[in-house]
């Protein structure tokens, strides 16, 4: 019976979560959602969705209304591949598009929890990776991404089944893993680092990671030649701006009443629920620190990333993997661009692989757990202070950090 139990309560959480997710649907645009859809649209129509600006007369099915006409870039900043999977939801009237991609992002989310939970052993293991699935969707990270639309929870899935394959004994090696590796560079380019670990430990996944990245980058360019020479632009465009801290106020500028038939108010509004910039630029910022160029911090995140590999070369690749996906994770506090807590999603992963791998608990979930507790915190209480709203990614940090050294409790930097 307990088995049954358990996932009664398993169930009736995630409905109760969905349900509060649903009610922020009903009151809020998916703000970060909507300069995707109207990316790909402008994409498809065959204009640049980096350096679009809609204008009066234009079709409001382009229409992005946090899209500053003062600055030189749209808001749309994802890879174009990213970029095109949004296509089947700008195909279909906005409200619609909305309410279908609320339900992707649970369907991945609580597709993650099922990779895991077939990709560790069975017993405690199981039911501990379940549990953090069903108590991050409790937090404020999970509320902000499903309520913005964001998709760091694409990444969080597809870097899970990539995991999961690897440590599979007949996939592990195997061109389809391999190809899913490459997908996962396509979406997201600090993955490309992905290639120095096959090099070492996956030879066998060489060349599915590059097939794959040659179709998922190619697609676009069939639907828009000239989109990754636009997104490249338009990336080196945002780091400046993040950098100079620009603070450009849009101009007065008139929008239709009703967008998609909507009322204009509904698809711009946002549910207000706490948010806040954890880069390293953002932190040192606070601190009366620069602003300093990105690339001594890029150089020297892809520095220790070589260095750890080096050192852990010795080591089984199948150990390796939670502190593979915790560099990532980390990597991504040191890019020019806003960190904001929904890029907590990608915790998911690190926490499913490390259970898959251990042995016995790790002690750097500790981490995981106190920053689901303080996740909870700033889902119920929102707090504005900057250090509050950031105290669950700093606990992923923490987490991260100790899964990087450390192998089932145990020093990482040796031979075995």
């Amino acid at each position: 019976m307990l088995p049954i139990v358990g996932w009664i309560l398993v169930a009736l959480a995630l409905l109760a979560s969905f349900g509060v997710d649903f009610h922020n649907f009903m009151q809020g645009g998916a703000i970060d959602l909507r300069n995707r859809i109207t990316g790909v649209r402008v994409m498809e129509s065959g204009a640049d969705p980096y350096h679009y600006k809609w204008h009066a007369g234009d079709p409001d099915i382009y229409c992005d209304v946090y899209n500053n006409p003062n600055l030189p870039v749209s808001k749309t900043t994802v890879t174009p591949t990213m970029l095109l999977l949004h296509a089947p939801y700008a195909a279909v009237p906005y409200r619609l598009g909305q309410f279908l991609w609320l339900f992707t992002q649970w369907a991945l989310l609580v597709g993650t929890g099922a990779i895991w939970w077939l990709a560790c052993p069975p017993g405690w293991r199981r039911w501990l990776a379940g549990a953090f699935v069903v108590a991050f969707s409790f937090t404020g990270e999970w509320r902000l991404h499903a309520e913005r639309g964001q998709s760091y929870v694409v990444l969080a899935f597809l870097l899970s089944a990539w995991l999961a394959l690897t440590l599979h004994r007949k996939w592990g090696n195997s061109f389809l893993a391999g190809f899913v590796a490459g997908f996962l560079i396509a979406l997201r380019p600090p993955f490309l680092l992905l290639g120095f670990f096959l090099g070492l430990h996956r030879r066998g996944q060489l060349i599915g990671a590059a097939v794959g990245l040659a179709v998922s980058a190619a697609v676009p360019m069939v639907v828009h030649p000239d989109i990754w020479s636009e997104y490249a632009s338009a990336v080196q465009t945002n780091a400046a701006l993040y950098l100079s801290q620009d603070e450009t106020r849009p101009g007065q500028q008139e929008y239709p009443g009703l967008i998609e038939g909507r009322s204009t108010d509904l698809v711009a509004g946002m549910v207000p629920l706490s948010y806040s910039d954890f880069s390293i630029h953002a932190i040192l910022l606070r601190f009366g620190l620069g602003p300093f160029p990105s690339w001594p911090f890029e150089l020297l995140a892809v520095g220790l990333f070589a260095a750890w590999l080096w050192f852990t070369r010795g080591q089984p690749a199948e150990k390796l993997l939670p502190g593979l996906i915790a560099s990532f994770f980390l990597i991504d506090l040191c890019l020019p661009v806003y960190r904001q807590s929904y890029n907590d999603v990608l915790a998911l992963a690190i926490i499913g692989s490390a259970l898959a791998v251990a042995t016995r608990i790790p002690w750097a979930l500790a981490a995981a757990v106190a920053a689901l507790l303080a996740g909870w915190y700033v889902a119920y209480d929102t707090p504005d202070e900057k250090w509050l709203i950031n105290l669950p990614a700093l606990g992923f940090v923490v987490m991260s950090l100790a899964l990087l050294f450390f192998i089932d409790n145990r020093w990482a930097m040796r031979k075995v």
